[in-house]
């Protein structure tokens, strides 16, 4: 049967929980264990495109871990519903169940949620993305953090403006922030505000304006945007928001020379270039990604197509993949499915990404990766292209924003 999604019969939305199959293949160790692994991720809700994105990755994570590692993985899928709530709750019963290691939960304020749990119970937990500084600044002890920070996210992303400005010819002059208001939307925002002054961008924000994440109309908050006389616009959204204030720009007649994204995944979702078609070309997103020129990635690519012919294989799922492969390695080299000896090889990891692009992941005393790499990618002829840096691009930049009204 062919998978159309990363939800199928071994999850149960409702419950938020369902079971994959176990996989065995060649280390003695691995073929006498099996390790039991959460996955919380917000599966339904308005965070379902990037949470069923993650699933699809995990899922094929765990296949593809099965050829490299030779491990015997139970998955156990939780959703949180998109409810930041709904982080604890799904990581309690995923350790009652047996999980002696979680992965997830993509939203920050359910990342915190579970990592609450976690620390109670001393289960760790591979967080594969969640930006807010307060998941590895709060002295949680059972946290590996494969993302980085909003602050490197932002300080990385604006140095790459920063580059790209001095190139262009008629540049932008003034910027507007429209971001969400909740965890990740308001660290990203602080963090812009910090790394702006330590870069020296040069462009002046003219005005911050926050928008709800639940919110179902943007045209005040766009219409804002337009009247602050910014000639360019850095948004910090998800694909559903991302989405509506595209549209806005079109019906409002905005047409800023440049949309700048950095730290949010709207616009290099599916979704997002399904939803706008021709209209969804143009925005620059500063992010994780996978590299092109990977020793394996055209054969992690191949065995996604596979599985699911209808999907895109994103950062969201890229990020989920690669987390299982952390996963996969600590327990290989702790050579026992416990909680603790996971945790004490998660402590030590100095492993090359298999899919991402970047140097080894390695995690600091705060259980932060260390070596997080960006790459800049454009929307460009209905989906993302990498466009920087230069050794890995697949197209190049392209600048000025085309005029919505001549498309």
């Amino acid at each position: 049967m062919t998978k159309r999604s990363g939800i199928t019969r071994r999850t149960i939305v409702g419950s938020g929980l369902g079971i994959a199959a176990g996989l065995v293949s060649r280390p003695s160790f691995a073929a006498n264990t099996k390790v039991k692994v959460g996955a919380i991720m917000p599966s339904s809700g308005v965070l379902a495109f990037p949470g069923q994105a993650c699933v699809r990755g995990i899922d094929l994570g765990v296949k593809f871990a099965r050829e490299k590692f030779g491990l015997d993985i139970e998955i156990v899928h939780a959703d949180t519903q998109s409810r930041p709530e709904n982080g604890r709750i799904a990581a309690e019963s995923l350790i009652r169940q047996g999980c002696t290691v979680l992965i997830g939960a993509w939203d920050s304020g359910a990342t915190i949620s579970a990592l609450q749990a976690c620390e109670a119970a001393k289960v760790p937990m591979v967080v594969h993305i969640a930006s807010a500084t307060q998941v590895t600044s709060q002295g949680f002890t059972q946290v590996f953090r494969y993302y980085p920070t909003s602050l490197t996210i932002v300080r990385q992303s604006l140095t790459e403006l920063k580059s790209v400005l001095g190139t262009l010819k008629d540049p932008p002059s003034s910027a507007v922030v429209l971001h969400l208001n909740n965890t990740m939307g308001q660290s990203t925002a602080a963090s812009i505000d910090q790394a702006w002054k330590e870069v020296d961008v040069p462009l002046k924000i003219a005005q911050y304006i926050a928008y709800d994440e639940k919110a179902k109309d943007l045209s005040v908050e766009v219409a804002k945007a337009k009247a602050s006389g910014a000639d360019a616009l850095i948004s910090v959204t998800r694909v559903n928001d991302a989405i509506m204030i595209a549209r806005e720009c079109i019906k409002q007649g905005w047409d800023p020379k440049m949309v700048f994204s950095p730290n949010s995944n709207g616009v290099s979702d599916k979704a997002y270039h399904d939803a706008l078609g021709k209209y969804g070309d143009g925005p620059i997103l500063s992010a994780l990604w996978l590299n092109p020129k990977g020793a394996e990635t055209d054969k992690i690519v191949k065995m996604f197509a596979a599985d699911y012919p209808n999907d895109w294989f994103d950062a969201n799922a890229g990020c989920a993949f690669e987390a299982v492969q952390i996963v996969a390695d600590a327990v290989t080299r702790a050579a026992s499915p416990e909680s603790a000896a996971i945790h004490g090889a998660l402590k030590k990891t100095d492993m090359k990404p298999i899919l991402m692009y970047g140097d080894n992941t390695k995690f600091d005393e705060t259980g932060q990766n260390i070596h997080c790499s960006m790459v800049m990618l454009q929307g460009l002829k209905g989906r993302p292209r990498v466009v920087a840096p230069k050794a890995i691009a697949e197209a190049s930049l392209e600048y000025p924003l085309a005029p919505y009204s001549k498309r």
